[in-house]
Parts: C-alpha cells; structure tokens; sequence
C-alpha cells in the first residue's frame, strides 16, 4: 500500500479532490447550520474548496510518519500559515473575504484564528492517522490508466471552474468600483448639502444617517444599470465581506453596497 511521500501524482491529484469535496461538504453544513439555511461555499463554483484539498494532501502525505502530537503542531501551524496567504491573496485580488474571524478570539487581521487553528491541527491528527488509510485503500487499487484518466478529468474540471470564477469575479469586482465610486460621490455631495443648508456656526458635518446613506446607495445603483448574472449572483452569495482598495477613501459602508447588489437580479436581467 502506498503511504506518504509514496503516492504517485495521479493519486495525489485524487486525494486533493476528495479532501477538496470533503472539506466543501463540511464548510457547507457547518455555514448552513449557523445560519439556518443552505450555504454553498468555497471560492469556486463548482462543489470543492480547494484550500481544504492542500490541507488535506498535507495530511495525507504526512500520514503516520509523525507520532500525533507531532503531527497536530505541523497540521496546525501549516494549516494557519496557508490559510492566512489564502486568505491574503484573495483579498488583494478581489477586495472581497470568503471568510472573517474578525470576531472570534486570538485572530489575525481576520484571516486565521487561534480556535480554528487549533481544530485544523485535530482535523490533520484525524486525516492522516485515521481517515487517510480507509480513503487509500479503493484509490490505490485504481488501475494506473484510470487513475491517470481520473486525474486530468478532475484538473480540467478545475481549470475550466477557475476561468470562469476569475473571469466572473473580476468583472464583478469593477461593477462594485463602479458603484462604489458613484456611492461616493453622491454622498459627498449630500455632505456638502448639508452644510451649505445650516447655520455659519455649524459646519463640517461628520456624519449621515444611515436611513439616508441607504437611499442614496439604492438610488446610485438603481440609476447605473449594472445587473448582475446568474453565476456572479452564485459567487457573490458566498463572499463573507467586501473592503475598499482606497485607502484613502474607504468606501461607505461596503456591506451595505452587497446587500443593495442583491436586488439587482430581482430588478434587472
């Protein structure tokens, strides 16, 4: 049986899918659960998480090398350090987060935490000294043609799945500039509104209300007919958050602009 550092590509290709399957099932019900209905989740479109695939070939290339305190340092530190540049990247790609641990404690920037560290250090003792030997064993009685057959079928699968997020995502991500900017500008001149209409001793308001901030963000969108597809309406449900690449200017209250974005399919083809 092969184990470890032993496993041919093909195989290794395979295992990243079954763990990126696997981890978008857990990711998906563990969301759906909390909030109380179904969540499709991961980065992609199709039903896999790519980032649970690396962790998961990690623990199975791993496997029983390592005694299992070992084993749980090296999954939760590799996993926290993967998780971060995932996270990190994505971001700065599309100044947008699939999720935040902004709220829960011992995080960093939002993209890892310690309780959810410390649980994908369990998940890698689970993996690799306990569910990778079972997954092994109808994987490693492929026939070599099939594997190979198995395993190009799958990265075209991604390939293709990946153009299409990339290609969606980026378009997406101007049409939110593109809002964010006409927000921006709208509420800048009702800013200046606002101060011309009151007295010469009070100036430089601080602040809108946040009924009126709603009106002029529903009413910029509505006026720029942008719509949105079907497949950006898919991606768009699973972002966690959107935050501004202005960094002098950040964008006004970028939840409230996706929340808006929602009505625009039931709006607009």
């Amino acid at each position: 049986m092969h184990a470890g550092f032993d496993m041919t590509i093909d195989q290794a290709v395979i295992y990243f899918y079954i763990y990126s399957f696997l981890g978008w099932i857990y990711e998906s019900a563990l969301v759906s659960f909390r909030e109380k209905h179904w969540d499709n989740r991961g980065f992609l479109i199709g039903p896999i998480c790519p980032i649970y695939g690396a962790g998961g070939l990690l623990y199975a290339l791993i496997g029983t090398r390592l005694s299992i305190p070992v084993t749980f340092l090296v999954c939760m530190i590799s996993s926290a350090v993967l998780e971060y540049v995932t996270g990190f990247l994505l971001e700065k790609l599309f100044h947008a987060s699939w999720w935040d641990y902004s709220n829960m404690p011992l995080n960093l920037n939002g993209y890892i935490c310690l309780p959810a560290s410390l649980l994908f250090g369990v998940m890698g003792v689970l993996v690799s000294h306990f569910i990778q030997p079972v997954v092994a064993i109808p994987v490693e009685y492929l026939p070599t043609w099939l594997a190979s057959i198995a395993a190009l079928v799958l990265v075209g699968f991604t390939s293709a799945d990946l153009t299409v997020t990339v290609s969606t995502l980026s378009d997406f991500v101007d049409k939110l500039r593109e809002i964010e900017t006409l927000v921006n500008k709208a509420i800048d001149d009702k800013y200046k509104e606002l101060e011309s209409s009151v007295s010469g001793t009070i100036r430089n308001v601080k602040a809108i209300p946040a009924s009126v901030r709603d009106r002029i963000i529903d009413q910029e969108i509505m006026k720029s007919n942008i719509s949105l597809t079907d497949i950006q309406v898919k991606i768009l449900s699973k972002i966690k958050s959107f935050r501004s690449e202005s960094k002098s200017k950040p964008a006004e209250n970028p939840s409230r602009i996706r929340d808006f974005i929602h009505r625009l399919p039931i709006r607009k083809k």
